[in-house]
């Protein structure tokens, strides 16, 4: 004998409008939370590329001006009242005469300056270069020299880069730091640049000797 079902109630299949109103609110507050994780992780991987961006700046920067600083050559100012040693330095810029390889421009002896310029927009530090008059007395040529920037947007995060100069003043001073130095007779034994970032951090200071001594004269 076959029995038939067809009184037999079977169950609902899906939801209740009041699960589905829940299910979706469920779903909105996980990806409102979603969203603000991946909005927060985004800013911070900016600020941490910002960071990595500027210390390898400072790093090339830094690397660039061990590199000539080391080359400095102890020219005079043939012209000038005493043959003064063409070498200037200041808290944020430095003058003086390297021989450049060939690759740069006709190689040989170069008048050169790097500056940190403090501008409306931000900072930048310069490179300006010129083949070495002979009869030249000081670096003022310098300024219509064609402008190299070294680095600019990348040192938002740099509150101040400054150098100082070890060595003696005379033959019976001690050697010591200065913000200037401005020798008739002598290089600094040592030139050392130091960097700020705006959030009080130091980067380690780096110091570089001038290869070349000034008792060679050209």
């Amino acid at each position: 004998m076959t029995r038939h079902a067809h009184g037999v109630s079977r169950p609902q299949l899906g939801f209740t409008l009041l699960e589905l109103l829940i299910s979706i609110t469920l779903l909105g507050l996980i990806l409102v939370l979603l969203f603000g994780g991946l909005r927060l992780g985004v800013r911070s991987w900016d600020a941490v590329q910002k960071q990595v961006d500027s210390l390898n700046t400072v790093r090339s920067v830094e690397n660039f001006l061990r590199s000539e600083i080391a080359l400095t050559y102890p020219y005079r100012w043939k012209q000038a009242p005493g043959q003064r040693m063409a070498f200037l330095g200041e808290r944020n810029k430095l003058s003086f005469v390297t021989q450049l390889p060939s690759r740069v421009g006709a190689g040989g002896l170069y008048a050169v300056s790097v500056e940190l310029e403090h501008l409306d927009s931000g900072k930048r530090v310069v490179w300006r270069q010129l083949p070495l008059n002979p009869r030249g007395q000081d670096f003022s040529e310098l300024a219509q020299a064609k402008e190299m920037v070294l680095a600019a947007t990348e040192l938002n995060t740099v509150e101040d880069i400054w150098l100082t100069y070890y060595g003696r003043e005379s033959e019976s001073a001690p050697p010591r730091w200065l913000d200037r130095w401005e020798s008739d007779v002598r290089l600094p034994m040592l030139v050392r640049i130091q960097v700020k970032f705006a959030d009080n951090t130091d980067w380690p200071d780096f110091i570089v000797a001038p290869m070349l001594s000034s008792e060679v004269v050209r």
